[in-house]
């Protein structure tokens, strides 16, 4: 055993990380309300993670807020050498 090796990210420890963050208007996670899901969560082996997210609807006023948590949520636990990216899935937000 090398205690010195790396355990690879991948897919599912990005989306136990996010899954579980509160939404700002309601009483509910970002999982519950399908804002965010295992399958719009990637990581490439070149230390890469993108996440997609929905908003709970089109013109959603947090979906900036969203964002951000998520974005600090992942940087605060993952190493520093994963690129971060965060965006909201293309056609569910109207800007």
């Amino acid at each position: 055993m090398d205690n010195q090796a790396e355990d690879p990210i991948d897919q599912l420890e990005v989306f136990d990380l996010i899954r579980h963050l509160n939404d700002p208007e309601y009483p509910l996670t970002l999982e519950q309300l399908n804002v965010v899901n295992l399958e719009r969560c990637y990581v490439t082996d070149n230390k890469k993670v993108e996440v997609n997210f929905t908003p709970t609807i089109p013109h959603c006023s947090m979906a900036q807020m969203i964002g951000l948590m998520i974005k600090v949520k992942l940087s605060k636990f993952l190493p520093a050498k994963y690129k971060i990216k965060v965006i909201v899935t293309d056609g569910t937000h109207v800007n």
